[in-house]
């Protein structure tokens, strides 16, 4: 059985007040490793308008590969443009997972847009960059994965690995809206998709967890492959409505294994990582992408307020398998 023990190195980055499009916010850590540092992306947002409705912006730190705790660079802009109007990512993208493939970077992302009986809409888009990840280009105004049979309500949070032949995502399905006293919250868990060309995708209708508690929403998973297994961190909470002020139903990290990448078993406390006593990351932390880089294991992660005051870092330093 594989042991993880998280070594907490502390928040790495804070948005606050940066620029005019970053006030606040350094949503899903998704980083990139490149020859001599690390680079990642993040969602943030500018202060509200007056209505109180926000937008997001998708950009990107770099930190030392040798000390992932400093902070090298941070980019002055965007990485690519809001949505057209109409478009399933008018009002914002989310940066979810990154890989690099035939000399380009494919930086998958949640896309949203506002809705009336509902908060909001998302759906999985693809950006392409040929300049190692400085700028990208959308394939196309419309989602990669976007409503059908196996997605009626949103989809968000892909994760993409490549396989032998073709490519395989993991993401969060909402199968649901939940109807408390306040606004209806999705209720969403892990599917599987698979493509040939990593555009084209075919969905299956099937949840891949089994749920832990009722009215359960799984997010953002992010995989690894450690010595003949898969291993899958994602964030967990209750859909209840109380969950952005109730800790005790805020997100929390979660953790499953699989040797097939079908097949998983759940199990929770294996995760090797739990909310701080005090501080930054001690009501909630959500979107963790694990990455290997040299003998050590690292995960980004978001801590309360869903990252409105940045990201940290985690290390499992010389992992072997215990």
């Amino acid at each position: 059985m594989a042991q993880f023990n998280w070594e907490k190195l502390g928040k790495v980055f804070d948005p606050s007040n940066r620029f005019e499009w970053m006030d606040s916010y350094a949503q899903v850590p998704t980083p990139l490793i490149l020859k001599d540092k690390i680079r990642v992306y993040y969602t943030c947002r500018p202060k509200p308008d007056h209505d109180g409705k926000f937008v997001s912006h998708t950009s990107y730190i770099d930190l030392d590969i040798n000390d992932p705790s400093k902070v090298l660079y941070i980019h002055n802009k965007p990485i690519v443009d809001m949505g057209e109007v109409g478009s399933f990512d008018e009002f914002g993208i989310h940066p979810t997972s990154v890989l690099k493939h035939d000399n380009k970077v494919l930086l998958y992302y949640t896309g949203w847009s506002r809705k009336e009986s509902v908060p909001y809409q998302t759906w999985i888009g693809l950006l392409v960059s040929s300049d190692n990840g400085e700028t990208f280009q959308r394939v196309s105004n419309g989602p990669i994965i976007g409503s059908g049979l196996a997605n009626p309500y949103l989809a968000n949070g892909a994760f993409v690995l490549k396989k032998e032949k073709g490519f395989v995502m993991f993401y969060a399905s909402a199968k649901s809206w939940y109807q408390g006293s306040g606004k209806p919250e999705p209720i969403y868990s892990i599917k599987c998709a698979e493509s040939f060309d990593g555009v084209n995708w075919e969905t299956s209708n099937n949840s891949i967890l089994p749920e832990a508690q009722d009215n359960e929403c799984i997010s953002r998973p992010s995989v690894v492959y450690l010595e003949g297994e898969y291993h899958m961190w994602y964030a967990y909470r209750s859909a209840k409505e109380d969950f952005r002020s109730d800790s005790n139903f805020s997100y929390k990290i979660g953790y499953a294994n699989s040797t097939d990448l079908k097949n998983w078993i759940r199990c929770d406390r294996d995760a090797g990582i739990v909310c701080s006593n005090y501080g930054w990351d001690s009501e909630m932390m959500s979107y963790p992408y694990v990455v290997k880089l040299a003998e050590d294991l690292l995960m980004f992660y978001n801590g309360n307020g869903f990252g409105k005051e940045g990201f940290g870092l985690a290390r499992v330093n010389n992992y072997t398998n215990g």
